[in-house]
């Protein structure tokens, strides 16, 4: 589980950005955080992953806080996925990139193939697995960065816009991807603009308005006209279309 108590950040010398917030993934639930440009989501995203320092509060995972921790030691619980692999990626073949998380905790090499191999299968790439990670398509790149964070196996998963430009046959694999992973107990935030995504995936959404953002289910989240007004998101798809059908 990832808990977030009484979060407040500023940079420095602005006003505070996040003032108070708390919010709760349990185990076998992705968070889906939204919000117009400037809101705060990747500040957020950055507060949870430990690249940032909150001035105030705490966040915990598995009832544990990781004040204080290495940025090495945080990575040992949160599994990150950044918008542009390219910021994570730096092996020479696909097979190492995937190796080396898992290698970090010193499993032995059959335990690190056979998590290398099950990670590129889940995410379509096995057969990728000699190339070089900058010969692969932008698609195969992001894929690459999850499968790298998937063979580690963490109970925590942080996802900064991973459907942004896939098309339909990669979105549906990320879908299952996230299905398998929420159904395997992880605890999931993603920052997403795609309010069809969010509304297929989520279960709740932290919506960034004020400084003190809330987390709120799905179907109410996009049931509230005056919270969708706030953080400057439209309703999906099927909400529209039951809209213009009354």
């Amino acid at each position: 589980m990832l808990e977030v108590r009484d979060l407040g950040f500023a940079y420095q010398g602005q006003p505070l950005l996040f003032d108070g917030v708390s919010t709760t993934v349990p185990d076998g639930h992705i968070l889906a955080v939204v919000g117009r440009n400037g809101a705060g989501k990747s500040t957020l995203f950055k507060l949870l992953n430990g690249l940032l320092k909150p001035e105030d509060g705490e966040v915990l995972v598995g009832g544990k806080s990781i004040s204080g921790r290495k940025i090495s030691e945080i990575a040992a619980h949160i599994g990150t996925v950044f918008q542009s692999p390219e910021q994570q990626l730096f092996a020479g073949r696909v097979e190492e990139e995937v190796a080396f998380g898992p290698r970090q905790f010193g499993l032995p090499a059959n335990q690190i193939s056979e998590r290398v191999s099950d990670a590129l299968n889940r995410t379509s790439l096995l057969d990728q697995i000699a190339r070089h990670p900058l010969d692969l398509s932008a698609a195969e790149r992001r894929f690459l960065a999850i499968a790298s964070v998937l063979a580690m196996r963490l109970p925590v998963l942080l996802l900064d816009e991973a459907q942004r430009g896939l098309d339909r046959v990669w979105t549906e694999r990320l879908e299952s991807i996230l299905e398998a992973e929420r159904s395997a107990g992880k605890s999931i935030v993603m920052i997403c603009h795609d309010m069809d995504f969010v509304e297929r995936n989520a279960d709740t959404v932290l919506a960034l308005g004020g400084r003190t953002p809330r987390q709120i289910p799905v179907p109410a989240f996009f049931s509230d006209t005056e919270v969708l007004a706030e953080v400057s998101v439209e309703r999906p798809t099927p909400y529209r279309l039951r809209e213009f059908m009354t």
